[in-house]
């Protein structure tokens, strides 16, 4: 753990203490394995997953934040296929918004992007100014060549918040294509985050070609 921080060693040395002190303190394997993530140290975090949701398996509470922890940890490591099992058994209404949306990253990361579109429209409905969710469904429209649909979700972030990086890149993409020559969106994005524009913009004649090839092929959500 060479490249993680003091506090951050120290933090994992202390839920460790803790664990052999108290073993019943589920929230302590919890914490653990989502520092243990965060650090990359994905081999120690699956196993201690799989461990504590052995341990507390008659523990519901427990179960249901060790469920999200773990489905994080294959989320992570790109096992996606794998995080998904784990965020579609939270019932748990505390969690279940964070898992839908994990869901429906878990798919959009596949390209699985129907299945993707099901999960995070459910979340929007059950959080609709929760930016991030909202971004992920405009570029899910993006993917599936929906222009239109993409649009409103992109126009509707930029109501919320107009310093968005993403809406403004994501509209400035729609516009791309439909308008060229008139492109403030994109000259916008630029001047928010112009590092960021800079990797997306070298990449931007790629996802103009995927948008116009969604659209020439007719892929519309079920």
């Amino acid at each position: 753990m060479s490249n993680v921080d003091d506090k951050v060693q120290k933090n994992i040395k202390d839920l460790v203490q803790d664990i052999s002190k108290n073993p019943n303190h589920w929230q302590a394997y919890v914490d653990l394995i989502s520092l243990l993530t965060v650090t990359d140290e994905l081999v120690t975090a699956e196993e201690l997953a799989l461990k504590s949701l052995s341990l507390f398996k008659d523990n519901n509470q427990a179960q249901q934040a060790l469920l999200y922890a773990t489905g994080n940890v294959y989320y992570t490591a790109t096992d996606y296929a794998r995080a998904a099992t784990f965020f579609d058994k939270i019932t748990d209404e505390k969690l279940q918004h964070d898992a839908i949306v994990m869901q429906a990253q878990s798919f959009y990361a596949q390209n699985k992007f129907k299945q993707a579109l099901v999960f995070a429209l459910t979340a929007t409905q059950q959080d609709a100014h929760d930016i991030k969710i909202q971004i992920l469904l405009g570029n899910i429209w993006l993917s599936l060549g929906d222009l239109s649909n993409a649009k409103k979700v992109f126009e509707s972030v930029l109501h919320l918040d107009e310093q968005n990086y993403a809406a403004n890149f994501g509209l400035g993409l729609i516009t791309q294509v439909t308008m060229p020559k008139d492109n403030p969106w994109l000259m916008k994005a630029k001047q928010i985050n112009s590092k960021q524009y800079q990797q997306d913009a070298s990449r931007l004649d790629e996802l103009i070609t995927i948008m116009l090839g969604s659209q020439k092929n007719g892929i519309k959500p079920e």
